[in-house]
C-alpha cells in the first residue's frame, strides 16, 4: 500500500469522480483508475461503486479514506516536527470555530500565535458542533473550538473547556428593550426572535433556554444558518437573539448589538477545544491550544 494510492482514493471519494479527482491532482484519469485498482487488488475488496454518473465509496472503502486522512494529517505533523527540531518553526494550523468564538476568542488566540510564530500557516473554516467532530475525525482539521451543550465523551478525540459562559438575549441598540429596568425572560416571550443555527433540535441551545424558564419556544422565529445574517437581523430589526456572554467581552469595538440585563438566571453553555490527544498534535497546532488557555481567562464571565 502507497501513500499515492490512498492520496488518489482519497481525492476520488471527495470529487465525486474519477475525471475531476484527475484535475485536483493534476494526473491523469488512468494512472489514477490503475492506481486505486492496485489498491483494490492488494486489499482483495472493493473501494468504489462505479456507476455512469459518478463513483461513491464501499463500507471497505470508506473507512480507508477516513484512515488515510489521518496518515496525511499524521505526516503533516512529523514535517513539522522535524523542522521545530531542526530550529525552523513552521507548520499549518487548521482551525474550525463555531461562529461566536470567532467574534472573540479565536481571533486573539490566533493573533499572539502569528506574533510569536509567524512563519506558521493558518487555516480557518466555520462550524458548528457535532457536525465539526467529522473532519476532526479524518484529519481535515487540527482543533476545533465552539460551544458544548453537553458533556464531551468520545474515543477518539478529547476536550477541554475554555470557558464557562452563559447565554444572554441580545438586540439592536436602539431596540426600546434596552430602555426597560427589571426585564424577566418572560418579558421576552412575545418578542420576534432570531434563532441562529442550522437546525433547531432538541439539543439546540434556543429550545434548552426556552423551558428552562418553562416557556416552549416560539412558533414565529426566523432560523437562520448564517451568524452574519443573524447579527443583520438585529441589528436593523426588532428582532431578538440568544449569544454567548463572551461575544460581548474584551472588544475594542462595541458590536452593533447589545446584551439585555435580565433577572432571569440564563443557561449555562461550555466553550470548549476538541482535538485529537495532544501527543498527536503538531507543535504549532499545542502552541495555538496554549494561546486559547491565556485568552480564556480575558473574556470569562468570572474575570
Amino acid at each position: 500500500m502507497k501513500l499515492t494510492q490512498l492520496r488518489n482514493l482519497r481525492a476520488v471519494a471527495d470529487a465525486g469522480s474519477v475525471r475531476q479527482a484527475s484535475r485536483d491532482l493534476n494526473l491523469s484519469q488512468s494512472a489514477i483508475t490503475k492506481s486505486i485498482q492496485m489498491l483494490e487488488a492488494e486489499l482483495d475488496t472493493k473501494l468504489l461503486h462505479r456507476a455512469s454518473h459518478g463513483v461513491s465509496t464501499t463500507a471497505s472503502g470508506e473507512a480507508l479514506v477516513a484512515r488515510a486522512g489521518i496518515i496525511e494529517s499524521e505526516l503533516k505533523n512529523a514535517r513539522d516536527d522535524i523542522a521545530r527540531i531542526e530550529g525552523a518553526f513552521t507548520g499549518d494550523v487548521r482551525v474550525c470555530v463555531s461562529p461566536t468564538t470567532a467574534i472573540n476568542m479565536v481571533p486573539k488566540a490566533l493573533i499572539n500565535l502569528k506574533r510569536r510564530r509567524p512563519a506558521v500557516n493558518v487555516k480557518i473554516e466555520e462550524n458548528v458542533y457535532p457536525d465539526n467532530l467529522a473532519p476532526l475525525r479524518r484529519g481535515d482539521v487540527d482543533v476545533a473550538v465552539c460551544m458544548l451543550p453537553e458533556k464531551f465523551k468520545d474515543d477518539d478525540l478529547v476536550s477541554e473547556v475554555l470557558i464557562e459562559d452563559e447565554v444572554t438575549p441580545a438586540v439592536s441598540v436602539g431596540h426600546p428593550l434596552t430602555r426597560k429596568r427589571d426585564l424577566a425572560f418572560e418579558d421576552l416571550i412575545d418578542e420576534d426572535w432570531v434563532l441562529f443555527g442550522q437546525s433547531i433540535s432538541d439539543h439546540a441551545i434556543h429550545e434548552q433556554t426556552f423551558r428552562v424558564n418553562g416557556f416552549e419556544p416560539p412558533v414565529s422565529t426566523v432560523v437562520c444558518a448564517s451568524f452574519t445574517c443573524a447579527l443583520a437581523l438585529v441589528e436593523n430589526g426588532n428582532y431578538v437573539m440568544l449569544v454567548p456572554k463572551q461575544v460581548f467581552r474584551g472588544r475594542v469595538r462595541g458590536l452593533p448589538i447589545t446584551p439585555l440585563r435580565l433577572t432571569t438566571p440564563m443557561q449555562p453553555w461550555t466553550i470548549a477545544v476538541i482535538s485529537r490527544p495532544s501527543n498527536l498534535l503538531a507543535p504549532a497546532c499545542q502552541e495555538f491550544v496554549d494561546e486559547l488557555r491565556k485568552v480564556a481567562p480575558l473574556i470569562s464571565i468570572k474575570s
